[in-house]
């Protein structure tokens, strides 16, 4: 097993003690709360921080609760919870779905919502989830917080609009009554691996018709790809097979994914008809349980 590199640890237990520790360093810190992306990129040597702070003693960032509007995600909050949460699995079933799909129980227990977000992959299982939610991502710094809208939340691969002394404390949404949602994940193997494509959707129908719908995608660009095209051919239609068809053609169009290691280009502009498809069929099936 490869041996970490030095660098200077620090724990702090407070966000006033994180602030001070903020003002004083003179270098980018690392950010560690589950661990279970910087901990194999530092002994892979793809990260070598010189200060690594640790998040995990800071209190009040966890957990799931019911908000007026929506739900609240403290950053903290294992990716499990969502699995397993009643809140979320009645009211924000897509990320029921994404956690289904991540990794292993072991990596689920670990790993947190805020740290798969904050590592910038636009194929994270979380992100297309959450930007058909319409999440807000709830950010801290010492100099006070803000809100970051989940549309504008990734900037480039593996970048986000976090500033250098920023943290994720919260992910906020927004639920309208009646909406129902669903997130499908193609990969090599089920979980334990990256996804290839992803596909989340949130709807809203009423006497057949659609009156609300989002659809995003992951691994269909450099950042989670919202269809709005697909969104607004779909409004007021009957969602029969050739509308969820088109809309999932729509999607693909939207899309500039890349060749890499896991796909082609050309293959992931082929299953992202697919994956919209499917995810519309089950965000429908679920409008009907409810």
């Amino acid at each position: 097993m490869a041996v970490l590199p030095t660098f200077r640890y620090e724990h702090p237990d407070s966000m006033s003690q994180l602030a001070d520790l903020l003002a004083s360093c003179s270098v980018r810190p690392a950010f560690l709360s589950g661990g279970t992306d910087l901990i194999p990129a530092m002994r892979s040597g793809k990260e070598s921080p010189s200060l690594v702070i640790d998040l995990k003693g800071l209190s009040g960032l966890g957990g799931i609760r019911a908000t007026d509007s929506g739900l609240w995600i403290g950053a903290l909050t294992p990716v499990q919870s969502l699995r397993t949460d009643a809140l979320v699995q009645q009211r924000a079933t897509a990320l029921r779905d994404c956690a289904q799909y991540f990794a292993s129980w072991q990596v689920r227990n670990r790993a947190t919502v805020g740290g798969n977000l904050g590592n910038g992959a636009p194929t994270a299982d979380t992100a297309a989830p959450l930007v058909a939610l319409g999440a807000e991502i709830v950010a801290w710094r010492p100099q006070g917080s803000r809100t970051i809208s989940s549309d504008d939340f990734w900037v480039g691969a593996g970048q986000t609009a976090l500033q250098q002394d920023e943290i994720i404390t919260a992910v906020e949404l927004s639920l309208e009554p009646g909406t129902s949602s669903a997130y499908l994940k193609l990969g090599p193997r089920e979980a334990m691996d990256i996804a290839i494509a992803g596909a989340g959707v949130v709807l809203r129908t009423e006497q057949g018709r659609v009156r609300e719908v989002r659809i995003a995608l992951g691994g269909a660009g450099s950042t989670p790809v919202r269809a709005h095209q697909a969104e607004a051919f779909l409004l007021d239609r009957k969602l029969d097979a050739a509308a969820m068809a088109e809309a999932g053609c729509l999607a693909a169009r939207a899309s500039n994914p890349r060749t890499s290691r896991r796909a082609s280009r050309e293959y992931r502009l082929a299953v992202i008809p697919v994956l919209v498809e499917r995810a519309l069929r089950l965000a429908l099936e679920r409008q009907a349980e409810r």
